[in-house]
């Protein structure tokens, strides 16, 4: 199974390339999307500051994968995962979740050595945002909920929000929901149900606070 996870685009650009703030009359045409989710109540989860990657079931073991297929983990972030997420125990509860369905635990994870900020989990936490199966298909979000719920794996506080209540949302630069005493760094967007483009890729973008806080 190949390890690719859907790039993320954001709804706006820069009006010029000098510009630090992006600007809502500069729409990303990457992202054809906006045009017609730009109404729309979409689930916002925090953007975490961590290193993605996924732990991966081949319907028999587990091995964690970098973000993208060729991307290792780092290796700072192996006996956490080894200690939490490898062992026979946590192999028994996902063959009982997934039997031989192949799948990929895609989540961030927070870690002294990787990313900016630590969220108070310094030694090490795995917060699951998505499952991918073996087709490249996402699961919906109440199966996401669930079935991380059922494997012990934390997953994002989320809220309902169009991309302008978003943006401005991020423009008042929040705290995390994870860490009260970290920034917010953006947040994650995608519709309710999952949507599907005609070329594969899914509905989803983000909203960084970078991009959009003067301050």
């Amino acid at each position: 199974m190949a390890h690719n996870f859907n790039k993320i685009y954001a709804p706006f650009g820069r009006l010029n390339p000098k510009d630090k703030l992006c600007s809502t009359e500069k729409p990303n045409r990457s992202w054809v999307p906006l045009f017609y989710t730009s109404n729309m109540k979409m689930l916002a989860s925090e953007k975490l500051d961590g290193t993605s990657i996924g732990i991966a079931w081949d319907g028999e073991r587990i091995s964690f994968v970098g973000h993208t297929e060729g991307k290792p983990v780092a290796k700072e972030l192996i006996p956490y995962l080894e200690e939490n997420f490898g062992t026979k125990q946590f192999e028994s509860v996902i063959e009982s979740v997934f039997g031989e369905t192949v799948v990929t635990l895609y989540g961030e994870m927070l870690h002294k050595n990787v990313g900016s900020h630590q969220y108070g989990f310094p030694e090490g936490k795995f917060i699951g945002y998505d499952i991918c199966n073996a087709e490249g298909k996402y699961y919906n979000r109440t199966a996401v909920k669930g079935i991380l719920e059922s494997l012990g794996i934390e997953y994002p506080h989320e809220e309902l929000m169009t991309i302008k209540e978003a943006i401005d949302f991020v423009s008042t630069r929040q705290k995390s929901w994870l860490d009260a005493n970290e920034p917010l760094e953006g947040l994650v967007l995608r519709p309710q149900v999952e949507l599907y483009l005609n070329n594969n890729e899914r509905v989803i973008c983000k909203v960084k606070t970078c991009d959009f806080c003067k301050d």
